[in-house]
């Protein structure tokens, strides 16, 4: 049985019991009922039974309203406050606003303060913000949550100064400077970037605060920019100040401002970024971190100047960052890369050649398969080669090993082929998506996002549940690029797509598989939405 059917029953148990008469239809049948039920839970029953009963219309707003102001009991305020949610009527403001405490201390009043604060928040009148906002320093992590995410859904200005502060205070729980960070980025307001910009590094009691300010920088757009643009460049004092004090790395900012703005797409910092190509550090792996994350920002802008810096810098042998480099050069596209990338199949140990011969095949054409064929048919000495010198996994046999290699990179070669045949045919790139391996699947999106033609925006964006996430990054790119084209693909995808994402984003919510990738989709839809 339904806990609403459970409340209903007991209910109607109570009414035959007390001898109640009349027609349940009415207002004042259910407040007589109500009136009758002399213990606190006995009322909280009666509200529920009238909630679930399908009675209850705006003809009940006066007596809620009356029994709310009269009612004692915090759990009955609270029950009362639910179906007041339920009408969600601007006329039941101001009581709500009279039955929050402020000041209540025990669990009970603080539970009907929550309740009360969901409700204003579903009606969503900002009348109710000056009665919200002293409930952001309530002595309950209930109602102060509640306050912050309900002005923030409110886009409440007056909450911003409040919300800076509950954000970067230390004697809170991380959790709720979390929720005062998302909602900052649902404001909006420009006075709260430099705060933004701040808890990007910041990290107290094992938590980091970047996927939520990183979020609400995003939001805030413009505004965003304007205060990180110095913070790349070295320049904001302020921010130096407070990073030293805090012993926050500059580099930090170096790396997470640029992540920023390439979301931001902020043409303003490509120069800046360039010169982070070459940045150098005595610490190697920041040194990498920096240079990484500026290749990275420069593709999402497709800033076609970075190709040259790019190609000088994949003769680094280590994998993971001659990954961040050869991903950036996929990205942007064209041919100039491929004599570095041609050198670089031949350096390094195997992991190393794999990603140069995946960037040869994200690049090339068919003037590239004789290139695939020799890197294959010289893998097995190579690979013979790195076990003599490591005995890395599988050099129990070499030749087997070898052959596999050999394989791997045919497999790449095939990518050519679809080149070769799609040469600046963007409805041909579709064409192969349909069928197609997550590594082709990857340049087509691409290839489409690069292209500008909008016709094929809805089509690209109907691929997003791919469970491949480079290829979803991909296609997230591809449709993104598409978007900053034109108008007419922004449309298109908003009406054929915008629904499908929003669920996917909610069933995937959780899913760690999806966690970082599913970040650039939430960006994605948020420019879709505001389209």
């Amino acid at each position: 049985m339904s806990r609403s059917l459970v409340a209903l029953c007991a209910a109607l148990m109570l009414l035959s019991q007390a001898g109640c008469k009349g027609d349940s239809t009415t207002p004042e049948y259910w407040e007589s009922s109500i009136q009758q039920s002399r213990r606190a839970e006995d009322r909280v029953r009666m509200v529920e039974a009238l909630r679930t009963s399908g009675k209850m219309n705006a003809s009940f707003l006066p007596m809620l309203h009356e029994k709310l102001a009269s009612e004692k009991k915090p759990e009955v305020r609270a029950a009362l406050a639910r179906a007041l949610g339920d009408l969600k009527h601007p006329s039941s403001v101001e009581p709500l606003k009279a039955a929050l405490d402020p000041a209540a201390g025990d669990m009970s009043s603080q539970l009907a303060n929550k309740a009360m604060v969901t409700t204003l928040g579903a009606i969503g009148d900002v009348s109710a913000v000056p009665a919200l906002v002293p409930l952001l320093r309530a002595k309950d992590n209930y109602t102060r949550i509640e306050a912050v995410q309900v002005l923030g859904a409110m886009k409440a200005k007056e909450a911003v100064e409040p919300l800076i502060a509950l954000a970067t205070d230390e004697s809170v729980e991380p959790f709720l400077n979390k929720k005062a960070i998302e909602a900052l980025g649902h404001i909006g307001d420009p006075r709260a970037a430099p705060a933004l910009v701040r808890m990007l590094t910041k990290e107290r009691k094992g938590k980091s605060f970047y996927v939520e300010s990183s979020f609400a920088l995003f939001q805030l757009g413009q505004p965003a920019a304007d205060a990180l643009l110095p913070a790349l460049e070295g320049k904001d004092q302020e921010l130096l100040k407070w990073a030293q004090a805090n012993g926050v790395n500059p580099a930090s900012y170096a790396m997470k401002a640029a992540t920023v703005l390439g979301d931001l797409r902020e043409k303003r910092a490509v120069g800046a970024l360039l010169k982070q190509l070459s940045f150098t550090h005595s610490d190697p792996q920041i040194q990498a971190l920096v240079r990484m994350q500026a290749a990275d920002a420069l593709a999402r802008m497709r800033a076609t100047e970075a190709v040259k810096p790019l190609a000088g810098l994949v003769a680094e042998t280590d994998p993971t960052v001659r990954d961040a480099y050869v991903r950036a050069l996929s990205r942007l596209g064209g041919r100039d890369a491929l004599p570095a990338l041609e050198k670089a199949a031949a350096t390094g140990d195997w992991y190393s050649r794999e990603l140069a011969v995946k960037g040869l095949a994200m690049l090339g054409d068919a003037r590239e398969a004789p290139l695939m064929q020799k890197l294959a048919a010289a893998e097995p000495a190579k690979t013979a080669a790195d076990c003599k010198a490591t005995g890395e996994e599988g050099c129990e046999d070499v030749a087997k090993l070898g052959k596999q290699r050999a394989e791997e990179i045919a497999k790449y070669a095939k990518l050519l082929e679809a080149a070769q045949a799609c040469t600046g045919n963007a409805g041909c790139w579709v064409q192969r998506m349909e069928k197609a391996d997550p590594l082709l699947l990857e340049r087509a999106a691409l290839e489409v996002g690069r292209s500008g033609s909008a016709e094929h925006a809805a089509a690209l964006a109907a691929r997003m549940g791919e469970r491949n996430t480079d290829a979803r990054m991909a296609i997230i790119l591809g449709v993104g690029w598409l978007l900053e084209d034109s108008r007419d693909a922004a449309k298109k995808v908003k009406e054929a797509s915008l629904p499908a994402l929003r669920k996917q984003l909610q069933e995937e919510q959780g899913m760690t598989q999806f966690a970082s990738v599913n970040e650039d989709l939430r960006r994605l839809v948020m420019r879709i939405d505001r389209t």
